[in-house]
């Protein structure tokens, strides 16, 4: 040993030490990262391994001056190629093990406690006095538990939400307890009640926080339910994507928010983009299509913006001119608290507010919801493009950052480097799309609580697509 190391000066063996942590470490990382194909890996560790021997060979005290300057250069590609490829494996590595792991859906869900404008003042007031509640609302019994460690009251229940709010303006009871969105939703909804003089005098958040439910993977395929959530947690977009690791095909299947749907947990036919939480959405897409859900991925269409930021806006494409009936605004559906977005025609930059409001709208298109898909889907892929790009490398680590604040998911780790690895190793994927659609009509909605505009499933469009997925899922 002391012969072999008397060959180098002390300056050649510091560098030649680094270079070998540096290239057991990048090896070390690529095999946790489990993406490279077994012959890529092994291609890798070669040309490392040969680099590292022609820097020995060459940074010897005995080389001739033009080798030890090439020797020089070899061990900086090397150091610098160790280091970078280290960085990013390991950013990746770190990404992965954050962002591909037991998901829930959790959200923030607020209720408020309304009463007749100049009736109360504050919360303290409604002590002993009778609160009532439309007791279909989504997780009211833990609001109503939140609720009373600040007053004491007595509860009322209804099974009709108007019922609670006549009882209001009759004086029967002192206020009502409701939630934020429903609240919202109703007021776009109903005039008598926008006109009726309510106000908040007390609001409540509850931390929601819902386990979803794996389904066993039989054979080579998997459905996953892809949602993408306003700040309200409602679902705006809504996707199953069906792969065949096998075949290497995926399909993705896109609904209509407004589309009237049974909901299974529920017991009653409601909006899809209503029908509250991961949970209850894959239940309707098992019954709408009859196949298992296998995972979920939950889209925070909020944390869109600080994505598309971090990236430095996003390109969007129209064919027409229009202005958002939605304002550049978020956590709230009043859109008279901010301006509205002028769309141009043809393909322009947008900032992160202006993207998640373009995503938002429906009522500029004679398609409506329809056409809000097809955006969802363009800004979808304009937002890949512009994450793959040479751009997004400079700024790798903030916007895988800004990736994992996007979405949760109980997809497993193995199933995302599966198949990045089956690309890497020359698998052409394919991508296919289709979209259900059906009628114009209005039947009730938000918990049956008022009759508004519903998209009444077309049963042919929904079997077709029901068939095309299955033809998807089982070829071999």
């Amino acid at each position: 040993m002391k012969k072999f190391l008397s060959r180098y000066s002390k300056l050649s063996l510091t560098f030649l030490c680094i270079d070998i942590l540096l290239i057991l470490f990048l090896v070390y990382k690529l095999i946790r990262l489990d993406i490279l194909p077994f012959k890529y890996l092994i291609i890798v560790i070669i040309v490392l391994l040969v680099l590292l021997g022609l820097i020995m060979l060459f940074t010897q005290k005995r080389s001739k001056k033009a080798f030890k300057v090439i020797g020089v250069i070899l061990t900086i590609i090397t150091v610098s190629v160790s280091t970078v490829g280290a960085y990013y494996t390991s950013t990746i590595v770190d990404f992965l093990g954050k962002a591909f792991k037991e998901g829930k859906d959790t959200y923030t869900s607020t209720y408020y406690v309304l009463t007749k404008q100049d009736t109360f003042n504050d919360i303290n007031e409604l002590n002993d006095k009778t609160i009532g509640y439309f007791e279909l609302v989504p997780n009211i019994n833990d609001a109503l538990n939140k609720l009373k460690e600040t007053v004491s009251f007595t509860e009322q229940k209804y099974d009709n939400v108007f019922s609670t709010f006549n009882d209001v303006n009759n004086k029967k009871i002192e206020a009502t307890y409701i939630e934020k969105n429903l609240y919202e939703s109703l007021l776009e909804s109903v005039k008598d009640l926008k006109e009726a003089n309510y106000k908040v005098l007390y609001s409540v958040d509850i931390e929601v926080e819902n386990e979803v439910s794996k389904k066993e993977v039989n054979g080579d395929y998997v459905n996953i339910y892809l949602g993408g959530t306003d700040f309200a947690n409602n679902f705006d977009f809504n996707m199953v994507i069906t792969i065949n690791k096998k075949t290497h095909k995926i399909l993705l299947t896109s609904i209509p928010r407004d589309f009237y749907v049974y909901v299974p947990k529920l017991g009653m036919r409601d909006l899809l983009g209503y029908a509250g939480g991961v949970n209850n959405s894959i239940g309707v897409m098992e019954n709408l299509f009859s196949v298992d859900v296998n995972y979920f991925l939950k889209v925070n269409t909020h944390s869109i913006i600080g994505l598309v930021d971090t990236l430095g806006g996003l390109e969007f494409c129209s064919n027409k001119s229009f202005t958002t009936t939605h304002a550049l605004i978020t956590d709230t559906y009043d859109d008279t608290k901010g301006p509205k977005l002028h769309v141009k025609e043809g393909c322009h930059t947008y900032k992160g507010i202006e993207i998640l409001t373009i995503s938002r709208e429906r009522l500029a298109y004679p398609d409506g919801d329809r056409q809000r898909q097809k955006n969802c889907q363009a800004i979808m892929i304009s937002l890949f493009k512009k994450m793959a790009s040479l751009n997004s490398l400079t700024n790798f680590s903030n916007v895988l950052g800004k990736v994992s604040e996007l979405y949760s998911t109980n997809i497993p780790q193995d199933l995302v480097t599966e198949i990045a690895k089956s690309a890497i190793d020359g698998n052409n994927w394919t991508f296919d799309q289709q979209s259900v659609t059906g009628s114009d009509s209005s039947d009730y909605v938000h918990l049956g609580s008022v009759k508004d505009y519903v998209m009444r499933p077309n049963q042919d469009s929904v079997s077709n697509a029901s068939a095309k997925m299955k033809s998807v899922m089982y070829e071999s």
